[in-house]
C-alpha cells in the first residue's frame, strides 16, 4: 500500500515536472492569469517628416505606466504617469501571446520582410521583458509586403488603447 503511494505521488510530481518544463519552451509568454514581476513593456514612436506624435511608454507589471512626450503631444518634454488595472495587464498579456510576440521578426526599413518600402512614416520599437526572456520588435509603418507585420501594428495599438495614449496626443488640428 504504501510502494502504491509513493509510486502515484512520483508519478504525478514527474507529470507537473514535464509539464512545466515544456510550457517554458514553449515561445508563448505566461499563463495571461500570472503576471510576472519582471514584465516591462515599451512603445515607442518615432517621428516622420510631418506631425507624426514622438514618444516612448513604458508599463511595469503592477500597471504603473510611464509616457514621455518628445514631439507633436499635448506637453513635449513633459512625463506623465499613470496605471491601468491588472484585467486590462492580463488583456494585453493575451495579446502579446497571440501575435506570437518573441517568435516575429524585424520589420524595419532595411528588413528583407519588406517587400516594399514607402518614405516617411513614423517607426514603432516594441520591447517586452517577461519571464527572463526579452525582445524588441523595430517595425517601420512604410514596410509592406506578405509578411507584412499587421499583428504588430494590432499590438502596437492595443497598447496605446489600454494605455489610453490619446489623453496625451495633439488632437488631428495640431490641439
Amino acid at each position: 500500500m504504501i510502494l502504491q503511494i509513493i509510486f502515484g505521488f512520483s508519478l504525478a510530481l514527474l507529470r507537473l515536472s514535464a509539464a512545466c518544463h515544456g510550457a517554458s519552451h514553449s515561445g508563448q509568454t505566461a499563463n495571461p492569469q500570472d503576471i510576472p514581476q519582471d514584465l516591462m513593456i515599451t512603445l515607442e514612436r518615432t517621428g516622420c517628416f510631418g506631425i507624426c506624435p514622438v514618444y516612448k511608454l513604458t508599463i511595469a507589471a503592477d500597471g504603473a505606466v510611464v509616457f514621455e512626450g518628445r514631439r507633436f503631444v499635448k506637453e513635449a518634454g513633459a512625463t506623465k504617469k499613470s496605471a491601468f488595472n491588472q484585467e486590462q495587464l492580463k488583456e494585453l498579456m493575451a495579446e502579446i501571446d497571440r501575435v506570437k510576440f518573441f517568435l516575429d521578426d524585424d520589420y524595419s526599413s532595411d528588413s528583407r520582410a519588406c517587400a516594399e518600402v514607402m518614405d516617411d512614416f513614423p517607426s514603432a520599437i516594441t520591447s517586452i521583458r517577461i519571464n527572463g526572456k526579452s525582445k524588441t520588435v523595430s517595425h517601420y509603418d512604410g514596410c509592406t509586403g506578405p509578411k507584412g507585420p499587421k499583428d504588430i501594428s494590432e499590438l502596437e495599438k492595443k497598447i496605446d488603447e489600454i494605455v489610453n495614449t490619446a489623453q496625451w496626443l495633439l488632437d488631428v488640428k495640431g490641439r
